[in-house]
Formats: C-alpha cells, sequence, structure tokens
C-alpha cells in the first residue's frame, strides 16, 4: 500500500483528524451510550454502558441513602424507573407496580420495596415494553449540570410509568392486590 492510499484510507475513516468514542444503545431504554469496556452487565435488559452509567448517577444517592431518609427513597424511586426501563419481556414487572405505588397510591417508596415479596408475587409478566421511552438515565444524566437529581428523579418516574400506559390496567390491579395483602 502506497503512502497515498494510507493517507485516503485515514482521511476516509476520520476526515476530521479527531477519534470518535464507541457506542452502543442500550437494548432496554434505547439509550445511545459511549460504551464503556468492561463485563458485561449484571442488570438483565441493559447495555453495560447504559448499567455503568445508572450507577454513576445515583452514586451520590447510595452514599446518602443511609443517614437520610429522603435520599433513599429517592435512591429506591431512581432503582423502580431504571429496572422499569429495563425489563425484559416476560418478566414480572415488579418495578412498574412499585413506580404505581409510589406515583398513583402514594405508598413511599421505601414501604413499596418493604413489600417486594407481595410485589414479585402480584406483578403480571408484561410480554410487551414500550417502542419508545421519553426519558432515559442518558437524558437524566446530561440534565445534570443544570436541574438537581432530586428534581429530576421523580419527573423521569413519571415519564417511565406514563410510557407503561398501555400496561397500566394489568399493573394497578398488582398493585391494589400487593395493598390488599398488606393491610
Amino acid at each position: 500500500m502506497s503512502d497515498a492510499d494510507t493517507r485516503a484510507d485515514t482521511a476516509t475513516a476520520d476526515p476530521a483528524g479527531s477519534a470518535r468514542p464507541e457506542t452502543e444503545v442500550c437494548p432496554g431504554c434505547g439509550a445511545v451510550i459511549v460504551a464503556v469496556p468492561g463485563p458485561a452487565s449484571r442488570v438483565p435488559g441493559a447495555s453495560a454502558s447504559c448499567a455503568a452509567l445508572f450507577e454513576v448517577t445515583v452514586r451520590g444517592l447510595r452514599e446518602e441513602a443511609a443517614q437520610d431518609v429522603r435520599t433513599a427513597a429517592l435512591l429506591q424511586l431512581a432503582t423502580d424507573a431504571y429496572a422499569a426501563q429495563h425489563l425484559q419481556d416476560g418478566e414480572p414487572a415488579a418495578a412498574a407496580v412499585r413506580l404505581c405505588l409510589w406515583l398513583e397510591r402514594g405508598t413511599d417508596p421505601l414501604r413499596a420495596g418493604e413489600l417486594a415479596g407481595r410485589v414479585d408475587d402480584a406483578a403480571p409478566r408484561l410480554h410487551s415494553r414500550p417502542a419508545r421511552w421519553t426519558t432515559t438515565v442518558a437524558d437524566l444524566a446530561a440534565d445534570l449540570d443544570v436541574v438537581d437529581l432530586p428534581a429530576l428523579v421523580p419527573s423521569w418516574a413519571d415519564a417511565v410509568w406514563a410510557d407503561w400506559g398501555p400496561a397500566h390496567p394489568a399493573v394497578r390491579a398488582a398493585a391494589d392486590a400487593v395493598l390488599a395483602a398488606s393491610r
């Protein structure tokens, strides 16, 4: 290969001369995220990069959750919003039920977490997820420079819940069954 061929290949591959980061699309939420090298995701339905972005985004909440009940509740809400977006078809929609308990039934997110066994038993198995998500963890992370996480998480959870609209009747029935069993 001649020097001219090498220069032509280089110019075609990267005309600006700058390296573009490799990206990947999360199979769960559809976010396009810079690929992070490392082990596969421990979150079923999420890419490793998306799971890593979520962990980085909520790190401060995790660090403060043990000392502050409101922060712990916010962390639980963020965790449920993330899990509801990364649910695999046919899995119990426990995170969506917890979002319903918090957002529509007024159950504290920590109590919704305490009801985990009942929630898991009552959660419907949903066979289709929303085709598109209004807001993802990538949007949340991008907005952190202008809006605080305590303001972003509830709006993200609201958006995730709204995106599950077609499944609301089944999820609401499960949430009501959980509440009835806990009385």
